[in-house]
């Protein structure tokens, strides 16, 4: 009866020892360090096996994958070919002298665990990890619209393949980790705050992986003027255009002599015109001011050309709208004050447009330097908007030096006539006298 009580004690103690030995054994397996391999899409990849084998008795590859495992093949020694499972038929070549395993045409569902094992008993084994990649396409670069002074980004995206890595160069030095910032596994933004002119050149996107990498470039401009500032620089270059048109037919007038001065309907013509030139060009510019207010908000060296422009496109107006269809109000007008008003309403808003023009064009150039891109073209602007508003005045000029040759020429046929007439007086009373 001792006998049997110390056999179901060894017996015992053995299934304690063997339920200690599987838990250590699998953490063994589990720390054991992997080899790894890395492997192109419908590649072919050598799996390295323990060595000479031509002493064992059977060899096993397994595919693991997490919790799942699936046979690649079995060997054993004295079979002519070993035994290759599916999905791997026809595709896994067994090298029997070293135990190594060919898997050729390779997919993505390949990557995973390959485990080795000898001699079942024995359970010596080996583990590869295969990863299985796409090569990664080119990336692809876009940036929105960079303004200075405002935030823009710069958006790098890879269509195919595993992206491990994303890096970021911009003229061909490598930017700081933290400029770019992962949106997924395969984007990447890179953001630009404040943006300034130092930031124009060439960025460039680098994405890899364990079997490739690309770069693509994009040359990045920062534009120092956003459309609304563009707007404020084409209406105002117009608005100076009026505005030296009408001061050439203010001026004009005054350098002529007193007795070649335009009068009558053709100085109506003139003066009428040129105060409708003032008030639209006091109009442009004071829209210009609003944009501009808009924009960089509102100071006082805008505000007060605002005043003085609404005031002179109010007296132009009506000068210009009487001028036009009720002259005769002009001179039954009696009050100095409403006549001195009337008189310098115009050059004053010259005056005015070109001040707040030159305000406006100053700053708008200096908000255009803050960025890279090339200035604005008016010329084509500048030229047809003076073409078209010289135009009344060139006519009217014209209808003028015509009319007056024509009077000048009829003052000379008139005093040939009356030269002539006297001439012939004189003969006759010569005739008479000598009679």
């Amino acid at each position: 009866m001792l006998a049997c009580h110390r056999t179901e004690l060894l017996g015992t103690a053995w299934v304690l020892l063997a339920g200690l030995l599987v838990p250590l054994q699998q953490a063994a397996e589990i720390l054991e360090p992997l080899k790894s391999k890395v492997a192109a899409v419908g590649s072919s990849v050598l799996l390295p096996g323990l060595g000479n084998i031509t002493q064992v008795y059977s060899m096993q590859w397994e595919y693991l994958n997490g919790t799942t495992s699936r046979t690649v093949l079995q060997y054993y020694r004295g079979s002519h070919s070993p035994a290759i499972h599916a999905p791997y038929t026809g595709r896994a070549v067994f090298h029997a002298s070293n135990g190594s395993l060919l898997l050729e045409g390779v997919q993505e569902s390949d990557s995973g665990i390959y485990k080795a094992t000898v001699n079942m008993g024995d359970r010596e084994s080996l583990k590869i990890l295969l990863e299985v990649l796409k090569p990664v396409s080119p990336p692809q670069l876009r940036s929105s619209a960079l303004m200075a002074q405002a935030t823009g980004e710069v958006l790098c995206e890879v269509a195919e393949g595993r992206v491990d890595t994303i890096t970021w160069k911009k003229d061909g030095q490598l930017l700081p980790p933290d400029r770019g910032f992962l949106l997924s596994s395969n984007r990447s933004v890179l953001y630009l705050r404040l943006a300034k002119k130092s930031d124009c050149g060439s960025y460039s996107c680098n994405a890899s992986n364990g079997i490739s990498w690309e770069e693509t470039s994009l040359n990045v401009t920062v534009a120092g003027l956003s459309p609304p500032l563009q707007d404020v620089l084409r209406i105002t270059v117009v608005a100076v255009v009026f505005a030296a048109v009408s001061a050439w037919g203010l001026i004009i007038p005054v350098c002529q002599s007193e007795k070649l001065r335009i009068r009558g309907e053709l100085w109506r013509w003139l003066s009428a015109y040129t105060c409708w030139l003032v008030c639209i060009a006091s109009v442009l510019a004071g829209a210009a001011g609003g944009l501009w207010m808009r924009e960089e908000g509102a100071s006082i060296a805008i505000i007060l050309p605002e005043i003085a422009l609404t005031y002179i496109m109010v007296v132009t107006f009506l000068v210009s709208t009487t001028v036009t269809f009720q002259p005769t109000n002009l001179t039954q007008l009696k009050s100095k004050a409403a006549q001195r008003t009337m008189g310098y309403a115009a050059p004053g808003g010259v005056v005015v447009v070109v001040l707040t023009s030159s305000f406006l064009i100053k700053n708008i150039h200096r908000r255009h330097e803050e960025g890279c891109t090339d200035f604005m073209d008016v010329t084509i602007l500048t030229v047809s908007t003076a073409a078209v508003s010289a135009l009344p005045l060139l006519a009217i000029f014209l209808c003028y030096h015509t009319t007056q040759g024509w009077l000048k020429e009829r003052d000379t046929r008139w005093a040939d006539m009356e030269r002539s007439y006297e001439m012939s007086q004189r003969s006759s009373k010569d005739a008479l006298s000598t009679h």
